[in-house]
């Protein structure tokens, strides 16, 4: 059975600050919701909800991840929301990591226009030009530019003509362009990298050093980050129209796949992000738009751009691909969510 949507329940957490980049173990219990608009309490939850909640404390996909936060919305409002264990809320600042691509890409496209891009463009932000990173260093240091994360000092960025054309996971691509758009700006200070990219999406992600690495090196909330993906449901931005546009195949053993860390199924990449496909029958279709960071945060909408959701953690010292099983618990949830049965 599908439930229809209603607005649900927040459930307060605590603060990450950026010098805290991983998260403890979580509980087995949640708090006590709190900071509600209907006054309700934990005995009000509907039987979604409660489903929702009770995948997050059992599911094995939810329960080795550590605290989080997670929650589905439209265009409009927030649906249902809660934190597993005390240590993340909606508001916590993270590191973003790749979840960075999609705003970078999609503000870059705000700044000039899809009509106005060129190939060579488009293979920047599809990660099939051939930038690749050579090493990296971190870009984190005050003082860093945009122009310096590029250089042989930070990624050691070069062009790879045997890479050329091929799909290849890397920030290398990404940094290139900033290079050459905005290549003296700082992660901070006066016309920083985030003061440009807050203009573009009318979002409010905080300065930091690293955003200098715009493949991802933003920080930022799950409050902060469903601005832009409300504004991305409700055609906000060229990004809204643009979703499947210059996607490449980018799963293994896909053709012209040379490195992807996607393993579920034949995901593509568009313009910052990856373009989520099940099999159905045979036939593989799009499902969904998303962009895991390497420490867990997980954005998402739907194909039919009617729905987002959240799944906002930060794990620097886990197992690794921390996105991947941010995707796998996030989606657990939702569809206990829609259903209003646990998957346990």
């Amino acid at each position: 059975m599908k439930r229809t949507w209603k607005t649900g329940l927040i459930l307060a957490g605590g603060l990450l600050t950026p010098g805290l980049i991983g998260c403890g173990p979580g509980s087995d219990g949640l708090d006590t919701l709190a900071g509600t608009d209907t006054g309700t309490s934990r005995a009000a939850l509907t039987v979604y909800e409660q489903a929702a909640v009770d995948t997050a404390n059992g599911s094995p996909d939810c329960t080795t991840l550590g605290d989080f936060y997670w929650e589905l919305g439209n265009g409009t409002a927030k649906l249902f929301s809660f934190s597993r264990g005390s240590g993340v809320s909606e508001t916590t600042v993270m590191p973003l990591a790749s979840a960075s691509k999609w705003l970078y890409a999609s503000a870059y496209l705000q700044a000039k226009g899809y009509a106005n891009l060129s190939a060579a463009e488009k293979k920047r932000l599809n990660f099939t030009s051939g930038f690749l990173e050579g090493s990296d260093v971190n870009c984190g240091d005050t003082g860093t530019s945009v122009s310096a994360c590029y250089g042989p000092d930070h990624k050691n960025v070069s062009y790879r003509l045997l890479r050329d054309g091929k799909f290849f996971y890397d920030g290398g691509h990404m940094q290139k362009l900033a290079l050459d758009d905005i290549g003296a700006r700082l992660g901070t200070g006066i016309a920083s990298v985030p003061d440009w990219l807050n203009a573009q999406l009318g979002t409010s992600l905080p300065q930091t050093a690293g955003a200098v690495a715009v493949a991802g090196g933003f920080w930022g909330s799950a409050a902060q980050y469903r601005v832009f993906l409300r504004n991305l449901l409700n055609n906000q931005y060229g990004m809204s129209a643009r979703l499947n546009a210059d996607a490449v195949p980018a799963y293994p053993g896909g053709p012209d796949v040379a490195y992807t860390p996607w393993t579920m199924g034949q995901a593509y990449y568009g313009l910052g992000h990856w373009l989520e496909r099940e099999s159905v029958n045979g036939v593989w279709s799009v499902t969904g738009y998303s962009s895991p960071g390497a420490f867990g945060f997980y954005p998402w909408v739907d194909a039919g751009k009617s729905q987002y959701m959240l799944l906002a953690r930060a794990r620097a010292n886990g197992p690794g691909g921390e996105g991947g099983l941010s995707l796998v618990c996030a989606q657990d949830i939702r569809k206990a969510y829609e259903t209003g049965v646990p998957q346990l």
